[in-house]
């Protein structure tokens, strides 16, 4: 026999109602709450539908957003508290269509409300120049809440001189503003050395580097070639200058960038010193050591990691680091294994990188029929890094008329210059001459190779 909730005590006055609304994180009373707000009357107080579409926001968002539909008269809070909900939710650009109603109801957003528009923005990939434009507008382009957000927007959509351009105009920097266009830089290609010399003029200006400066700064080492030297002394900056809690949350920074620059004694030696180790380290360990073809000893910190007392459950990026650990050290099996443990044991979802993992796994030993079936497999069309797996492996293991079979599609990804590898090494010399033709008629041109070396004095 089903028991019907008791009835809720609701309040009489306006006060009283945001208290209790306040004091209900759930949604079952927020209803009655919100029923109550209309027969009373109170709904139609701005402040009142405001206060309580925010606290629906927090625990259901379509519901949230059906209240503010349904809201006679809104606020711009009210606006402010949808752009912020749907900035992080589902669909972003929610948002922006939320904003389009604003300006049309004649609120303007404030130094609150950009920062989450931003969010929004570089979520759905398009560029934020017309809410920067915007914000110069509304004078606000140089509060630096509203200039960081416009930063990682810029940065999110590949715009790194926008980006750039942005910290330059700011009138005021702070510690948090120097971090995120390092970082900006750190994640762009070819702006790492960039993202260094920041990191000087920061020092030149005064201001302090925090953990996450820090953080930016040798990861800009990790992305750039020849850039050991500048992560070793900023490794013995950190230890000047931050706690020693702080650098164990620095350290997966550092075994990323030791172990990417070909240091992996110093990435072993950070890892070991490093005594609470969370997901993140050694996430990176097993990276680091996958990257120096030591599959068994990344297979062992995985096993130690999943395994035992003190079990960290792995997540997609770990799966993704040991899957390419076994791939490089021919582990065949064990990679198997895994893969299979990925949703049996660990309940995780594969993901493209893990179904490329795979093939990469079964292409360079040799079993190519193995990694078509894994390709073939894949619940979503396989990408260009899967494709360029299978005909790396059709190169380096002479698999010609494997090759020929998928010859259509590497074409039409404009893998030209490995198809003209493959047929290379069976000697097919006609076929590469052809190749090569196409690229010309197509304008695709081999860029030229070098190599960086860093030498040390002393």
């Amino acid at each position: 026999m089903l028991r019907k909730r008791p009835p809720l005590a609701v309040p009489s006055d306006r006060s009283r109602l945001i208290s209790a609304v306040d004091a209900s994180p759930a949604l079952f009373p927020l209803k009655h709450l919100l029923a109550h707000a209309i027969v009373s009357g109170l709904w139609r107080d701005p402040f009142v539908s405001a206060r309580i579409i925010a606290a629906c926001a927090a625990s259901d968002l379509p519901f949230a957003q059906l209240a503010f539909d349904a809201s006679p008269r809104r606020s711009a809070f009210s606006y402010t508290t949808m752009i912020r909900a749907h900035s992080s939710g589902p669909a972003p650009s929610n948002s922006i269509l939320i904003f389009s109603g604003m300006l049309r109801s004649g609120f303007y957003p404030d130094r609150f409300a950009f920062p989450f528009l931003l969010r929004a923005s570089s979520r759905s990939l398009s560029p934020p120049s017309s809410f920067h434009a915007l914000a110069h507008r509304h004078g606000l382009a140089g509060d630096p809440h509203v200039a960081t957000s416009l930063l990682h927007s810029y940065a999110s959509c590949g715009l790194i001189d926008s980006a750039l351009k942005v910290f330059d105009e700011m009138p005021h920097r702070t510690e948090v503003t120097w971090s995120a266009v390092i970082s900006c830089c750190a994640r762009s290609k070819n702006k790492q050395q960039n993202g260094l010399s920041l990191f000087n003029q920061m020092f030149s200006a005064g201001a302090r580097p925090n953990v996450d400066t820090l953080i930016a700064s040798v990861s800009c080492c990790a992305a750039g070639a020849g850039l050991i030297a500048n992560g070793k002394a900023l490794h013995a900056l950190s230890i000047r200058l931050l706690p020693s809690s702080s650098i164990a949350e620095l350290g997966t920074s550092l075994i990323t960038m030791y172990a990417r620059t070909g240091s992996l004694k110093n990435a072993l030696k950070v890892f070991d010193e490093i005594e609470a180790k969370d997901s993140s380290t050694l996430t990176a360990m097993i990276g680091g050591l996958a990257m120096h073809g030591r599959g068994e000893e990344a297979v062992a910190i995985f096993q130690k990691m999943v395994v035992g007392e003190d079990a960290i459950r792995p997540d997609s990026v770990a799966f993704t680091a040991v899957l390419h650990a076994c791939s490089h050290a021919g582990l065949v099996d064990m990679g198997v294994k895994i893969f299979d443990e990925l949703k049996t044991v660990h309940c995780i979802e594969a993901r493209m990188e893990h179904y490329g993992a795979m093939v990469d796994l079964f292409g360079r030993s040799g079993r190519l029929e193995e990694a078509a079936m894994v390709a073939a497999a894949m619940p979503f069309a396989p990408n260009r890094i899967v494709w360029g797996s299978l005909m790396h492996a059709c190169a380096v293991r002479g698999e010609l008329a494997y090759g020929e079979r998928l010859k259509t599609t590497f074409l039409k990804l404009g893998f030209f210059v490995g198809l003209s590898n493959v047929y290379a090494g069976a000697c097919r010399w006609p076929e590469v001459v052809m190749v090569r033709d196409m690229m010309v008629e197509k304008g695709v041109w081999k860029e030229g190779a070098f190599s960086l070396l860093e030498t040390l004095k002393g």
